[in-house]
């Protein structure tokens, strides 16, 4: 007799509830009960599924319940309270999603003031995509001339949530891997979704690393644009460039606002608002 359906009743019994892995799955609850009592046995698109979700390999799941275990164990995949821990905070913020987020998906320049350069502006690239109840995005950033090739390059992986009428944007540096950011936006007053803006904090990416704090301001890029022509505009600009929008300065500067606080809105920002590209 098999051991996978005490293999998988193993897996599952790391997670907080049998439905929530039927969700994420994206099988019914039914479906899942038959695998786990052995009546049935997954399809192998759906098995390679099952193996990624938990973090294992299809021969390891197949394997003899004592061995099955042991792996288990020495991959950390056993560290319960953790994982539980972690999935509950994730799910209760999760929970709180306001699904008006779905509105972003698409691509976005992103503009602000170089930590790691004085003196010049960063325009990224973000791109929003939905993935089943999330929205992930990647962020690009070249630092360097847009008009020349660039060897420095940073790529950004997060999550983006909406709570209180306000966008937090989490994400990490794939290649060093030791950066991790955080931006909470204003959508426009309209949630017309073209243009955000909002307060960046970070490190700088030279040797010294520096905790920064900026203003940034995210406009949807031009609707007939592709991809490559998005990407020639990256890299890092003097604030005089012609290339540059006249009104994403005061958007992004990064004048005192307080005595108390660092706010997202800047003295013009305040009076004026943010301007789209819409």
């Amino acid at each position: 007799m098999s051991d996978l359906p005490a293999n998988l009743r193993l897996l599952c019994g790391y997670r907080p509830s049998i439905s929530l892995v039927a969700r994420d799955l994206g099988v019914n609850r039914s479906q899942l009960n038959r695998y786990l009592s052995g009546t049935s046995t997954p399809r192998p698109p759906l098995m390679r599924r099952i193996c990624d979700y938990f973090g294992v390999e299809d021969h390891e799941i197949r394997l003899p319940q004592s061995d099955f275990a042991a792996i288990v164990k020495l991959k950390g995949l056993a560290s319960d309270s953790l994982s539980r821990t972690l999935r509950t905070h994730f799910d209760r913020i999760a929970a709180r999603n306001d699904p008006r987020i779905f509105q972003l998906t698409g691509t976005f320049f992103e503009y602000y003031w170089s930590m790691s350069t004085p003196g010049r502006i960063i325009r990224g690239l973000v791109g929003f995509s939905p993935q089943d109840e999330h929205l992930f995005y990647r962020r690009l950033e070249r630092i360097g001339d847009p008009r020349a090739p660039v060897r420095r390059h940073f790529r950004y992986q997060g999550l983006a949530l909406m709570t209180g009428d306000r966008v937090f944007m989490n994400d990490y540096e794939i290649g060093a891997g030791i950066e991790v950011t955080q931006t909470i936006l204003y959508p426009d007053y309209s949630f017309r979704w073209m243009s955000l803006h909002g307060v960046k904090c970070g490190v700088s990416a030279n040797r010294d690393h520096v905790p920064c704090a900026v203003r940034v301001f995210l406009e949807r890029t031009p609707p007939r644009a592709n991809l490559t022509a998005n990407l020639r505009r990256v890299g890092l600009y003097a604030p005089d460039d012609p290339g540059l929008p006249p009104y994403v300065l005061p958007l992004i500067d990064n004048s005192q606002s307080g005595p108390f606080v660092f706010s997202a809105h800047g003295h013009d920002v305040a009076r004026t608002g943010s301007r789209g590209s819409g």
